[in-house]
């Protein structure tokens, strides 16, 4: 039978089976007769099947306790020993202009849309129009997923506020992303192993990690006591501070992650977009401390290809073009055994213009002789878009363009 020993789970094959036992017959009498038309034969071969059937299920046993390996609800169960759950994905995130009479108040929750009724995004913060006539908020769509909206098609008001005029987007959503898959929850469970410790950074990392919805997290220290660019101090980041960018979650969630893992008087920088929460202690209602960090810059990804139709590619190779780059720059696109670039781009991450290439192969790949021609990221066509380190590489269909000769 199979074996465990230093190096791991070590299985016998079906036919490794058999040669073992067909040579214990032979032992006893080497003329006995075991053709696969003889009842002997016939049993040899049904024990070997039998034999390495139950070695696959004791391999599976064995992995499902392994959260490299294990899968499915056999994750899920090792990954909650360390706190961590599969997401069912997070929602998408836009940015909007709300117009109106000054001084009229919009809540938190409030509802807008495109004009069909699906998607809808509800406003995250309770915000109030200003002398302008007009106030900056950002909106959270309300199922998950990738959410794609055009620059200024959410503009109808589902929950009317007198004062409140007109509402748009300026620019196109943060997408989210579908229910975790394997892959994603080993990531997450790997960083969230830290978080039950102290006053670390890894240890604020995963309980941010942790917080339902967020998507990325980067952290940076200038533990110096000078705000001078050097070599323990590359961003020129405030002496003695910290700065966590986050990509997801809610604020409060966010903030209240950061409380219980801080270090006392560490200055809390904001590097991004700021975010500025006043939180309660969860334990002592009587102490309070204002939590900044910042989400991260978005920066719009526009891309254009040129692919060379060898007269293979459908019809819609477009939109299947744009599909696995979303997919990709999510982190969905590709298996965890490929071995490389699985997880997208992060916060801070350089767009190498060599990286998406993958999705566009991925989907012409699967015709023919096609190829791609011609690609441009942001006006560039070798190299790297430059991604600074409190910025985050924005990526939507309304930015791909996909030629098609």
């Amino acid at each position: 039978m199979a074996t465990i020993d230093e190096t791991g789970y070590v299985a016998k094959t079906q036919n490794e089976y058999f040669d073992e036992e067909r040579q214990l017959y032979l032992n006893i009498d080497p003329n006995w007769n075991l053709d696969p038309s003889t009842p002997d034969g016939l049993k040899l071969a049904s024990d070997s099947e039998i034999y390495g059937n139950l070695d696959e299920l004791a391999q599976q046993a064995y992995n499902s306790k392994d959260p490299s390996k294990a899968e499915g609800l056999e994750l899920d169960i090792v990954s909650s020993l360390t706190g961590t759950t599969r997401s069912p994905g997070t929602p998408s995130n836009v940015g909007l202009t709300l117009f109106g009479v000054a001084s009229t108040q919009i809540f938190a929750g409030d509802i807008v849309d495109s004009g069909d009724g699906t998607p809808q995004w509800t406003i995250d913060s309770d915000v109030v129009i200003d002398g302008t006539g007009q106030i900056a908020a950002t909106a959270t769509c309300t199922t998950n997923g990738a959410t794609q909206a055009d620059p200024n098609t959410i503009t109808r008001i589902v929950t009317t506020r007198g004062g409140w005029q007109t509402v748009t987007n300026p620019t196109v959503p943060t997408l989210g992303t579908d229910e975790q898959n394997d892959t994603q929850l080993r990531i997450e469970r790997a960083a969230a192993v830290a978080r039950p410790g102290n006053n670390q950074v890894d240890n604020t990392v995963g309980e941010i990690f942790a917080v339902e919805g967020v998507r990325r997290v980067a952290a940076y220290e200038n533990d110096t006591g000078s705000a001078a660019v050097g070599p323990d101090n590359p961003y020129g980041l405030p002496a003695n501070s910290m700065s966590y960018v986050v990509d997801g979650g809610s604020d409060e969630d966010v903030a209240l992650a950061i409380y219980v893992k801080k270090n006392p008087g560490v200055f809390l920088n904001q590097a991004g977009t700021p975010v500025e929460v006043t939180v309660t202690s969860p334990k002592y209602p009587t102490n309070t401390k204002v939590i900044r960090f910042s989400r991260p810059i978005a920066v719009d990804m526009v891309i254009v290809i040129d692919i060379v139709d060898d007269g293979t590619l459908p019809g819609n190779v477009d939109q299947l073009i744009k599909d696995a780059i979303i997919e990709y720059t999510n982190g969905e696109l590709l298996p965890a055994d490929v071995g490389f670039n699985i997880q997208g781009f992060n916060i801070g991450e350089n767009v190498p213009l060599s990286r998406i290439n993958t999705p566009i192969n991925n989907v012409i790949g699967s015709y023919g002789n096609s190829y791609i021609n011609g690609l441009d990221i942001n006006g560039q066509t070798t190299g790297a878009v430059t991604i600074d380190f409190n910025q985050l590489a924005r990526f939507s269909d309304v930015n791909i363009t996909v030629n098609v000769t």
